[in-house]
């Protein structure tokens, strides 16, 4: 899967990005370390995932509110997690941003 980020709130922690060319989309807060909040304990406390239509595929909010329900938003689920998780960390995520502006 093509992941790359579209936005980043420096003061916010919270990153929007897409997915295959805009066929997901999503919204995370993403910090430095993990946490017992994050998903799998994990630097993501919150999670939107949605289709192009902009309906709600996978929502986590420091616990799952919905979990992804077909084989395709699991394997979307599992692609933004990693690329989350294998992200700068958000404070280089800044300087990052301002320079590049693409996909990793």
């Amino acid at each position: 899967m093509n992941i790359a980020f579209t936005s980043f709130e420096n003061d916010t922690n919270r990153v929007r990005g897409v997915v295959d060319d805009s066929e997901y989309g999503f919204t995370a807060k993403l910090y430095d370390e993990g946490s017992v909040f994050g998903i799998d304990d994990g630097r993501v406390s919150k999670l939107h995932i949605y289709n192009s239509d902009g309906e709600t595929i996978v929502h986590y909010d420091r616990g799952w509110d919905e979990e992804p329900s077909t084989r395709e938003t699991w394997k979307v689920l599992r692609a933004v997690l990693e690329f989350l998780e294998n992200a700068p960390l958000t404070r280089e995520l800044s300087n990052w941003w301002a320079n590049n502006l693409t996909k990793f």
